[in-house]
C-alpha cells in the first residue's frame, strides 16, 4: 500500500513558527531589534534555541519576518488603490484607515515605530523593503488624483511617510498625550488626533495647497 505525503510543512512545524513569529512580534515590540535576542524568542515561544536556528536562520531573517507580517496585517485595511478615483475625501479617508489598523493592532504600530526610527544601520543593508507596497498604496491613490487634478501637487511618497509616522508615533505616545493634556479618556484623544489627521491631510492634499 503506498502513501501519499502532503505537500508542504508539517502542522506541528507550522503551529511552531506561529508561535515564534507571535512571540517575535511581542518582544521586538517591546524592546526593539537591538535589544531583543533569539534566546528572549525561544524562551516566549516555549521552544529551544536549536528550533529557531532550524526555522529562520538568523535574528535578521525572522525580523524580516516578523516585518512581512506587519506590512501583511495593514493591507486588509488599504482598498485597491486603482478604485480610487483620487478625490481629496476619498484620500484622506484611506490614510485613516492607517489610524484604524494602528488602533487595532497597538503592539505592531509600536514595532513599526521602532523600525522607522531605529534602523539605519539596518536599512543600509536591506535587500527587501516589507513597507514598500503600503507606502506604494498611498502614493498610487494620490497620483490618480493629481492626474485628475483633484488633489495638490504634493509629494506622494513623503505625505505617505509623514501619515505612518504620525500615526504610529501618536499610537506610542497616546497614554502621555492623555495625561499631560487632561484628557477624560482613551476615546477623546483618539478623536482629538484623528480630527487633526484629517485636517492636515485636507491641508495637503486640497487644490490650492501651497507646498514649497
Amino acid at each position: 500500500m503506498q502513501f501519499s505525503r502532503r505537500a508542504g510543512r508539517p502542522q506541528g512545524n507550522l503551529d511552531t513558527r506561529r508561535r515564534c513569529l507571535e512571540a517575535a512580534e511581542r518582544l521586538f515590540a517591546a524592546g526593539g531589534f537591538a535589544g531583543t535576542g533569539l534566546r528572549d524568542i525561544a524562551a516566549a515561544a516555549g521552544v529551544t534555541i536549536a528550533t529557531m536556528a532550524y526555522h529562520f536562520g538568523s535574528k535578521e531573517k525572522l525580523y524580516g519576518e516578523v516585518l512581512g507580517r506587519v506590512a501583511g496585517s495593514i493591507l486588509p485595511y488599504l482598498p485597491d488603490p486603482t478604485a480610487v478615483a483620487g478625490s481629496v475625501t476619498e484620500v484622506t479617508a484611506m490614510l485613516e484607515r492607517f489610524l484604524d489598523w494602528a488602533l487595532d493592532h497597538p503592539h505592531l504600530a509600536g514595532l513599526l515605530l521602532r523600525e522607522l526610527m531605529e534602523n539605519p544601520d539596518r536599512a543600509q543593508r536591506a535587500r527587501r523593503w516589507h513597507l514598500r507596497p503600503v507606502i506604494d498604496a498611498y502614493a498610487t491613490a494620490i497620483r490618480r488624483g493629481q492626474e485628475r487634478d483633484m488633489i495638490a501637487a504634493c509629494d506622494p511618497e513623503m505625505v505617505a511617510f509623514y501619515v505612518t509616522g504620525a500615526v504610529t508615533h501618536f499610537c506610542a505616545a497616546t497614554p502621555t498625550i492623555q495625561r499631560m493634556l487632561d484628557m477624560p479618556d482613551h476615546a477623546t484623544t483618539v478623536e482629538r488626533f484623528r480630527a487633526t489627521l484629517r485636517a492636515n491631510a485636507v491641508a495637503m492634499l486640497a487644490p490650492g495647497a501651497q507646498h514649497g
